[in-house]
Order: C-alpha cells, then structure tokens, then sequence
C-alpha cells in the first residue's frame, strides 16, 4: 500500500512540476487518445497513435515516442507505429533530400524514469543507447534543437 501511496505522491509532484494545476482534468482529457470508439473507421483495424511528444523547428520535426524500456530493449516496437514513423522518416525538407522527422524512441521503466533511447531518422537508425535519466534526453533533445536551427535550406 505505502507503494501506491509513493506513486501517487510521484504524479502529483509531476503534475505540479509540469504546471498541471487539475491532474483529474489532465486525466480525462488523456482518455480519448485511446481511439477505441473508432475501430472499424478505419481499413484492416488501423486505430490512430497518439503523439506523445512533437517540436518543430525550421521545417523539420522531433517526434518523442515513450514506450516502456522492455519493449525497446526486446525490439518490440509496435509494428503499425514503426511502418508510421518510417514513412514519415522518408519525407523530406522541400526542395532537398534532407529528412524532415527525427524519432526518440524514448524508454522508460516502471518508476517514469527515462532509461534508454533509439533514435531514427532519414538516414540512420542509431541502436538503443543508455540514458541517464531526464538529464540525458533533456541532452538529446538539445544536441537536435542545435541540429535543428543550423539547417541550411
């Protein structure tokens, strides 16, 4: 019990940290993305992914994917989310055949904490590396965010 107590106390230091000032309105607003109501919309049970995380700068985007640890570790990416993401890897800046979407297979273990991370692009796919919690995808992130805004058109 002392455990679901710790996790709680967790989410709402996060929710506060994060500037959630409502974490049930949070919740709920959440729930929709599970898109179950629109199965059948869709060809052979497509369901729509949710966008954990998205930036733009100067054309070209960084897609934040969480996924728990195990399933990037034991290479279990869901199969619809990678064919997704790849064929967005393959478009391009306009005018250039520079890609346009980086991926951060970001995972985390039990506890929220970031531990590893795969990232995709255009080009390259670089294997699952080790992160040092937040700091090291807040480092990730940055190293992009400087990719990012040096990008001759």
């Amino acid at each position: 019990m002392i455990l679901q107590d710790e996790k709680i106390a967790r989410f709402l230091d996060e929710c506060r940290a994060a500037g959630i000032r409502n974490p049930v309105d949070f919740i709920t607003a959440k729930m929709p993305q599970t898109y179950g109501y629109l199965k059948g919309a869709f060809p052979r049970g497509i369901l729509p992914t949710d966008v954990d995380g998205e930036v733009e700068l100067g054309g070209v985007f960084l897609r934040l994917e969480f996924k728990h640890e195990s399933a990037l570790r034991c290479g279990s990416i869901p199969k619809g989310q990678a064919i997704a993401f790849n064929r967005l890897l393959q478009l391009c800046l306009p005018g250039s055949n520079k890609g346009a979407f980086t991926v951060f297979w970001v995972g985390t273990n039990d506890r929220g904490e970031h531990t590893c991370i795969e990232i995709w692009t255009k080009k390259k796919k670089i294997p699952l590396t080790e992160l040092d919690g937040r700091d090291g995808l807040y480092q990730k992130c940055e190293q992009w965010a400087t990719w990012a805004q040096n990008l001759k058109p």
